[in-house]
Parts: C-alpha cells; structure tokens; sequence
C-alpha cells in the first residue's frame, strides 16, 4: 500500500505541477495536454483500486458474523 500512496503523491504533484502552469499562463497550453490527460486517467486509476484494496483489508478486520450477512 504505501508504494500506492507514493505513486498517488506522484501524480498529484504533476497534476498541481499543471495547475501551478496553467494559472500563470491563464491556459492549458498545447503541449500540456497529453500529459495531463495520462495524469488524470492514471490518478483516477489507481485512486479506484487503492480505494478497493483498502475496503478489502478493512472488512477482513470484521467478526465472521459481519462478513457473513
């Protein structure tokens, strides 16, 4: 998990890294876009199953009576 959480800091820097450029030049320039796009769909991504991954180790912590019903 924490190498999740280490490439979901990655890609959140380079998505504020995005952000930080496109308010200076009040744009999202041209070359920024493919780049963008790959940062979004990949933090939304990873995002899905870090998220999944979490629910299934936290219901494992659940008495069998609870993951039973």
């Amino acid at each position: 998990m924490s190498r999740m959480h280490s490439e979901i800091d990655r890609l959140a820097r380079r998505l504020h890294a995005h952000l930080e450029t496109a308010e200076e030049t009040r744009a999202i320039r041209a070359e920024q876009t493919e780049d963008l796009l790959g940062c979004l769909y990949g933090l939304y991504a990873l995002l899905t199953l870090h998220f999944l991954a979490e629910e299934e180790n936290y219901f494992a912590l659940l008495p069998d009576a609870v993951n039973d019903g």
